[in-house]
């Protein structure tokens, strides 16, 4: 199972994805930018609703990082 820093790196995020007191690196945003608009266009191919996902991600963000 791979964390959310190795997602956001297959996504381009260079180096790592959160600083020393948790916040994203001006990279780390970026490829969490990219992840949620990838998530929004799955969602109008599929009409699957993707916010639930979206919040569980922003939930892992702030207890893990």
């Amino acid at each position: 199972m791979k964390t959310l820093e190795e997602l956001l790196q297959e996504l381009g995020c260079e180096g790592n994805a959160f600083d020393s007191t948790g916040e994203f690196t001006k990279a780390g945003e970026k490829a969490y930018d990219r992840l949620e608009h990838l998530l929004y266009d799955i969602e109008r191919l599929t009409g699957k609703e993707v916010t639930p996902i979206i919040r569980e991600l922003d939930r892992i963000c702030n207890e893990n990082y």
